[in-house]
């Protein structure tokens, strides 16, 4: 088996293509691509978080998972997850999430333990990109140090809806992960989105969709259900752009296959 850390970035509602608008491919994605394995024709399974995230994180479609985000309650005693499995073979896995609601639904991820949140971190509040990048850098020097001899899974979450700065602080992310000593021969790096959203051209803006009553996991158009997809395997080649259609029920067995799990 092996034990390479696994740091997973990952940002709402990014389109696979550049827009202009918020929701548009991130800059820094093109930079990422060359040390990682750019997978061009990714499929999420549902174009809500909640649902996208946990196929991801299951290999399972969300159909299975869940009928809609209302209802949503991951089943781990028949659906267990990339950090479950992890867990059992001796990786300690968090998560940072910034909305209350994902953090109570989203459970096929390890949240970060409240009792060892940073001071003026309160579950009852949306974190901004900023706040989840100051809550990482406060306890991922300590979590190294406390248990130094155990591979780690880390998965961050952030928004690119009105934030300007989100390329640059993704960028800035990978690079705190770097100076804390994960690099491309030790950690398996992945970068993606959960799902697009309804390109502008289609008259159908964020304003225009709340006016009409209509949520953006109403669409199945390639805008909203293909997403961008890097990800970064230590010995193995890099610069790579695969165009085979994959679905993200995919990523969950390789990443395992990969670890010999």
């Amino acid at each position: 088996m092996k034990k390479n850390n696994i740091v997973w970035v990952f940002i709402d509602s990014v389109r696979t293509y550049y827009s202009n608008d918020d929701r548009s491919r991130l800059k820094f994605m093109d930079k990422f691509s060359e040390h990682s394995i750019s997978l061009e024709s990714v499929l999420t399974s549902a174009p809500s978080t909640v649902m996208s995230i946990s196929a991801m994180m299951t290999g399972f479609p969300a159909f299975l998972l869940g009928q809609n985000y209302n209802d949503f309650r991951h089943d781990h005693d028949n659906f267990p997850t990339l950090s479950s499995l992890l867990e059992r073979n001796g990786w300690d896995c968090n998560a940072i999430l910034m909305h209350p609601d994902i953090r109570e639904k989203l459970t096929a991820v390890n949240m970060y333990p409240r009792r060892k949140w940073p001071k003026g971190f309160s579950h009852s509040k949306w974190w901004t990109n900023q706040e989840i990048y100051k809550f990482l850098s406060n306890v991922l020097e300590d979590e190294n140090s406390e248990t130094p001899n155990k591979p780690k899974f880390w998965f961050i979450d952030y928004n690119c809806r009105k934030d300007p700065t989100i390329s640059d602080l993704v960028e800035s992310t990978f690079n705190l992960f770097y100076e804390r000593g994960y690099n491309h021969s030790n950690t398996i790096f992945v970068l993606c989105s959960d799902h697009g959203y309804p390109d502008p051209s289609r008259g159908l803006t964020p304003e225009i969709l709340k006016q009409r009553k209509m949520t953006h996991d109403m669409f199945m158009t390639d805008d909203n259900v293909m997403i961008p997809f890097f990800i970064s395997f230590p010995e193995l080649p890099k610069n790579i752009k695969y165009k085979n259609l994959v679905s993200t029920q995919n990523i969950f067995p390789t990443i395992l296959d990969y670890l010999q799990i």
